[in-house]
């Protein structure tokens, strides 16, 4: 259980930091890229089904953790920005 932790912290900076470099070009990607890892990750769990065995089962489990992992830094980004512009609203006013 400790090995899925790590990955899913790692997955959930990776994505945290990847979403903030490429958003200084283009802000609307901020929200995307872990939108896509998580419709990527589902696609990787059904396809799961399909090898069997416990090769299908571990891919699953990794694809799923990853799935879980996107969420949760959409939420850790769209909380941070509604902060972000709630901060730079009260600073103007």
């Amino acid at each position: 259980m400790g090995d899925l932790q790590i990955v899913s912290t790692i997955i959930i900076v990776s994505l945290i930091a990847l979403s903030y470099v490429l958003s200084r070009k283009k802000p609307t990607i901020k929200y995307i890229t872990p939108l896509i890892v998580g419709v990527v990750s589902v696609g990787v769990v059904i396809v799961s089904f399909l090898i069997g065995g416990w090769i299908g089962m571990r891919v699953g489990t990794i694809s799923f953790t990853a799935f879980i992992s996107s969420l949760i830094s959409l939420l850790i980004i769209s909380i941070a920005e509604s902060v972000k512009r709630k901060f730079s609203k009260n600073i103007h006013h």
